[in-house]
């Protein structure tokens, strides 16, 4: 998908609930278990920074990237080839790049966008609940808590909207990424693909799948894969997790 040809609802991230559902999955798979009694009562998780979250969601509207970085995981050995190279398959195969893709902007250090209508439309719902840390420090954040309610929200999105279970995938997936634990390490390791970090100020991070097609198929080579393998039925299936 040229970037000059995508429409500017995909720019943004789709409509605000698209947003939301996007974001309310991200904090369901990859947020932090909570014991319930701490900052926010009852909260089930919390995301800690809005940076770990845009990360987050920079992989999940660019499968081209999360499939580059998963090839890598492959070939440093902490991922397994064979159910790699499919998870990979799914996500830049057939239609999946021009369904799934949701552009970013790069701002200074990389991809970034303010979800702020999306969470605002979460925390209406009490779904979920955001924190300020340290507000007149250096050190300053923002933590977004998942709360029960936004939990089953979450839970119906999984089970009765099926094009969601994509996102449930990719953020399953995103798991699979060691520096996926927090903000600061998942901007150092998107901003190290060359076009990513050669990508202007303002302007869209380019698309990227014709190179991960080329990779992935030297990798399976090498491997005496063939390519395209079949897809997976669940990202945990063969996968080592980094819990």
């Amino acid at each position: 998908m040229n970037n000059r040809l995508v429409s500017r609802h995909r720019i943004g991230g789709g409509s605000t609930s698209q947003s939301a559902s996007r974001l309310l999955l991200i904090m369901d798979v990859l947020g932090t278990p909570t014991d319930g009694g701490g900052a926010v009562p009852g909260a089930v998780k919390v995301v800690r920074s809005l940076t770990r979250m845009v990360k987050i969601d920079f992989w999940l509207r660019n499968p081209d990237y999360l499939a580059h970085e998963l090839l890598t995981e492959l070939e440093q050995g902490r991922q397994p080839p064979k159910d790699t190279l499919q998870l990979v398959a799914s996500m830049i195969g057939g239609s999946a790049p021009t369904l799934h893709r949701y552009p970013m902007a790069k701002y200074l250090y990389g991809a970034y966008e303010r979800p702020d209508n999306a969470l605002a439309l979460l925390a209406s719902r009490k779904h979920i609940k955001l924190l300020r840390v340290n507000e007149h420090s250096a050190n300053a954040r923002k933590d977004y808590y998942l709360l029960p309610k936004g939990q089953a929200a979450a839970t119906t999105l999984r089970d009765e909207v099926p094009p969601m279970q994509w996102y449930v995938r990719q953020a399953e997936a995103v798991g699979l990424i060691p520096e996926a634990v927090s903000g600061g390490p998942m901007r150092q390791r998107q901003y190290e693909h060359p076009g990513y970090e050669a990508a202007m100020n303002g302007g869209l991070i380019p698309e990227i799948t014709e190179e991960v097609i080329l990779r992935a198929k030297s990798i399976a080579a090498q491997h005496s894969s063939s390519w395209p393998p079949g897809s997976p039925t669940n990202v945990a299936d063969g996968v080592r997790r980094n819990d």
